[in-house]
């Protein structure tokens, strides 16, 4: 009986937060920015790089928005926990799931990869806030097994689908670059709620940031999520970019790289070349012409506590 409540009140959270979405990114006729000379640029940059890249970019000001390869399909790979938080918190929102609830860790939650968990004795219990904190701060495959077991991977999957997600699959761990700016500006909506501030910090505080946020000016805050799947050599980056006049969103995602170095060079180079963008409207020479990039050094470099950028969440 329990099973069937829940379901009903799946579809009547689906059905309203679907009908409580506005059109995305819709446009303000405000002033407006030329980001042709942008666009060619990144296009002609991506093209000469080997592996395949995607991207989608959103002024938040004016709604302009572009991508490259933006409906293509890529490995998810830990930026699936963006939407899996989402779901999360809406269905704590309208009543379905109390964060407070207490989950049992089995040794069928038991993942490798990124978090703390991995390293604790299955048998103990955790709330639903701690274990979606985990997922996102630490980007914890334990914790993110555990809440799914609870929330039902594919509720999860059918909540993505209703806020417009155009790869969404129920067996594979797939995204494009559009579907993770739609998530990223879900969550700045989210998080104009209290009750939905929660996951927009975590992921400001995540320990995660040598991609999309590591050349930006210091100071400059950035909401992000990484996700990395090296069967593929996949590094994707979704972010959040708190620019001071001109806010952003920015996905990166990528496969069949050279490895870390080489797409985290890129990841790199396409950040700093938008920020400086939006803060002065011109491609600088400096970043006209920065070649291709190639796998140098350590491919998985050991992170702020301890945590591997390596297997980010295995679905």
């Amino acid at each position: 009986m329990k099973k069937v409540v829940f379901y009903v009140l799946l579809s009547v959270f689906l059905l309203s937060s679907a009908s409580a979405i506005s059109e995305p990114f819709k446009k303000n006729m405000q002033a407006s920015t030329d980001y042709e000379p942008l666009q060619r640029h990144i296009t002609g940059y991506l093209a000469q790089q080997p592996g395949v890249y995607g991207l989608y970019f959103v002024d938040l000001e004016s709604g302009q928005e572009f991508g490259y390869h933006s409906q293509t399909i890529f490995h998810a790979a830990s930026t699936f926990k963006i939407p899996m938080n989402l779901y999360l918190y809406r269905a704590a929102e309208h009543g379905q799931i109390e964060l407070s609830e207490q989950l049992l860790f089995t040794e069928t939650h038991m993942e490798g990869g990124t978090g703390i968990l991995k390293s604790h004795t299955p048998g103990g219990s955790y709330s639903i806030a701690q274990l979606a904190d985990y997922s996102i701060l630490y980007s914890d495959n334990v914790a993110t097994n555990i809440l799914l077991t609870r929330l039902g991977k594919e509720n999860v999957k059918e909540y993505m689908r209703s806020l417009g997600g155009q790869v969404v699959d129920n067996e594979q761990n797939i995204t494009c670059p559009y579907d993770l700016a739609l998530y990223m500006q879900e969550v700045i909506q989210l998080a104009k709620k209290p009750s939905g501030e929660k996951l927009l910090d975590n992921l400001f505080d995540n320990l995660l940031k040598d991609r999309i946020p590591a050349p930006l000016p210091p100071g400059i805050k950035v909401a992000n999520k990484i996700g990395t799947w090296p069967p593929t050599n996949t590094y994707n980056d979704a972010a959040y970019v708190v620019h001071p006049d001109k806010p952003y969103i920015l996905v990166i995602t990528s496969e069949n790289t050279p490895g870390y170095s080489a797409a985290r060079e890129v990841i790199r180079h396409l950040s700093e070349l938008v920020y400086h963008y939006q803060s002065n409207g011109t491609v600088p020479a400096s970043l006209k012409q920065p070649g291709t990039a190639h796998a140098t050094g350590v491919c998985y470099p050991l992170l702020a506590g301890g945590f591997y950028a390596m297997i980010n969440f295995v679905q």
